[in-house]
């Protein structure tokens, strides 16, 4: 169920992506989970919430224009990704595992919700936002139009700002 329902969010995504100025053509592509190409940990990629350990590929698009795009993001266990915020709108399922996430400036592990594998959430443009796991991995995937980026509320959070 939860494939159907992420293919559903994609589909209806591209179809809005394909009427207007957002014309495109997305490639065909079957891609099982075994097959995806997992990177080592990105702290910097953009689009992603740049943590530690995070594994994101796009398997639609690469966030840096005005065209669809698709991630999904492998979070380990006993993960926190700290309030930030993206400049697109976003659709997210949750694929596996237990995912948590809140909306809000300030982590506050009393307002994470729970969403189990099928769940879906939105990030709205510009949203602050935070989530992680727990015990096990999760992996989520979202949707949306680029370009992306990613925005830290507090700037020592930003692994770009490593060493400065």
């Amino acid at each position: 169920m939860t494939i159907k329902l992420s293919f559903a969010t994609f589909v209806g995504s591209a179809l809005i992506a394909g009427s207007g100025a957002l014309a495109q053509e997305i490639p065909e592509q079957r891609l099982a989970p075994d097959k995806f190409k997992w990177p080592q940990s990105q702290p910097n990629q953009a689009g992603s919430a740049m943590t530690q350990g995070l594994q994101t590929i796009f398997v639609v698009g690469d966030g840096t224009s005005k065209r669809l795009f698709s991630l999904v993001f492998r979070v380990p266990p006993n993960t926190k990704i700290a309030p930030h915020s993206h400049p697109d709108e976003r659709s997210c399922f949750v694929l596996s595992g237990m995912w948590y996430f809140a909306y809000g400036i300030a982590r506050n592990e009393e307002q994470l919700q729970a969403l189990p594998p099928g769940s879906n959430y939105t990030e709205p443009a510009g949203r602050i936002h935070f989530a992680g796991t727990r015990d096990a991995e999760a992996v989520v995937e979202c949707t949306a139009i680029g370009p992306t980026g990613t925005s830290f509320f507090n700037p020592a959070d930003d692994p770009r700002n490593a060493g400065k």
